[in-house]
């Protein structure tokens, strides 16, 4: 025992002698590189199952990304990240993906020409499905991605309501083509504006030309409750009462109802010389075909709006559509500059703009555009910064803009369209014009 005792000694200290040795040194893993915006979308295999050939992640170019001072920094080969909100699903499809198409337009006219300070756009375009709670989801996603700079949107009045709150709390400023209801723009947000007209401006409108052109003393008043259709026909009442005329009945349905029979026996008991529906296509349709149907009202006209200025509406009313009449609000449309774009969007889609919007759907991309080239800036490592806040600022100061629809000014609260309000006849099938701005 004795004897074994220091060879027992060596053995220990020659196994902990090894124990502190380093291991052979191994080749070094790269750093992981964290995605691009663009890469965080999709499953990425492990880094060991890439091909040898595969180029290094750290060459494509960084995202871009908001600073704590609410700055958008797009690293050099970066993009400029716009979001859009159009109702590509929801009762005016069409009308959705116009407007959508003609955003799309507008940021490749930019491109073509350089982008801004040699950084190109690209358009995040998303369903807003023309409703409130769907653009909640979507101003969730725009405010949560650090490399969205401003949004075109959204289309419908309460798709926008939803978008505003959310995007004004992230200081993303937004400009509609489309949303007409008053109350989408307000004091309290200085980040919500539009080149569109509104809704007052069309019922005073409305209501003069029934009224004093039409000589129309009584009308019934019908509605889908939504923003947009209910708030029209509130305004509308409120000023066809002002002149004397009288509201013999005011009926509400909903987007997707098919049966309004009970709602017109009941505004033909009063006798109303033409029923206004405040809403959408395809409602439109069906109210005035079931309007022939019901007795009472076989003779009295039908009025409806922009939501309902459709070939849509056409096509699903057919017959009964003929002498309806429809207003819209209009740009003050340039000619030149309208019909150049109007090939440049036939040529990429392979059919022309639908309308009514789509020159203000142009238009909101371009007054955005113009609004960033005043406040961004090239910084020392190349990168674009552009700072949100002034950007808010910039599109709230646009002045003498010259787009497809006009000159735009921004007032204090965002108002920044220009043109009028048109009232349309329909004849053999077509809607023609009648009376409003452009008529000469």
């Amino acid at each position: 025992m004795q004897r074994r005792t220091p060879l027992l000694a060596l053995l220990l200290v020659l196994s902990l002698i090894l124990a502190a040795c380093p291991a052979p040194a191994q080749p070094a893993a790269a750093p992981a590189e964290q995605p691009t915006a663009a890469e965080a979308k999709t499953t990425e295999a492990p880094a060991a199952e890439a091909p040898a050939t595969e180029a290094p992640a750290a060459e494509a170019p960084a995202a871009p990304a908001a600073d704590m001072t609410g700055k958008v920094v797009i690293p050099a080969g970066g993009v400029i990240r716009l979001g859009g909100s159009s109702g590509l699903t929801g009762p005016i499809p069409e009308m959705g993906s116009d407007i959508a198409q003609s955003a799309q337009v507008a940021v490749d006219d930019l491109n073509a020409a350089g982008g801004i300070d040699g950084f190109m756009l690209e358009l995040d375009m998303q369903d807003g499905g023309c409703d409130g709670s769907i653009a909640t989801n979507v101003a969730n996603k725009f405010a949560a991605d650090s490399s969205i700079v401003a949004v075109t949107g959204g289309m419908c009045s309460g798709e926008t309501l939803g978008l505003k709150p959310i995007l004004l709390a992230a200081r993303i400023p937004f400009v509609t083509p489309s949303a007409t209801n008053p109350s989408v723009l307000s004091e309290d947000c200085d980040s919500c504006n539009r080149v569109v007209l509104t809704d007052q401006l069309q019922a005073n409108t409305d209501a003069d030309y029934l009224f004093n052109v039409l000589g129309i003393k009584k009308i019934a008043l019908m509605h889908d409750n939504g923003d947009y259709g209910l708030g029209l026909v509130e305004l509308l009442q409120t000023a066809f009462e002002a002149l004397g005329g009288e509201v013999t009945g005011v009926e509400g349905g909903q987007v997707g109802e098919t049966d309004f029979r009970a709602a017109l026996a009941k505004i033909a008991a009063n006798g109303p010389e033409l029923v206004f529906f405040g809403g959408y296509s395809t409602e439109a349709a069906l109210i005035t075909q079931q309007m022939k149907e019901t007795p009472g009202l076989e003779d009295a006209l039908f009025m409806s709006d922009d939501g309902a200025f459709t070939q849509q509406y056409l096509d699903t009313a057919g017959a009964a559509a003929e002498g309806a009449y429809m207003s819209k609000p209009i740009g003050d449309v340039q000619a030149d500059m309208y019909n150049a774009f109007r090939q440049r969007y036939t040529d990429k889609y392979g059919a022309e703009p639908l309308g009514p919007y789509d020159g203000q759907s142009y238009d909101s991309v371009m007054l955005i555009a113009n609004a960033i080239k005043q406040v961004a800036e090239v910084d020392a490592s190349g990168s674009l910064v552009i700072d949100r806040e002034a950007l808010i600022k910039a599109i709230r100061a646009t002045k003498d803009l010259t787009g497809l629809t006009g000159s735009m000014t921004c007032n204090d609260i965002g108002e920044c369209g220009a043109g009028g309000i048109q009232i349309s006849r329909v004849e053999n099938g077509e809607f023609v014009q009648v009376s409003g701005f452009g008529m000469k």
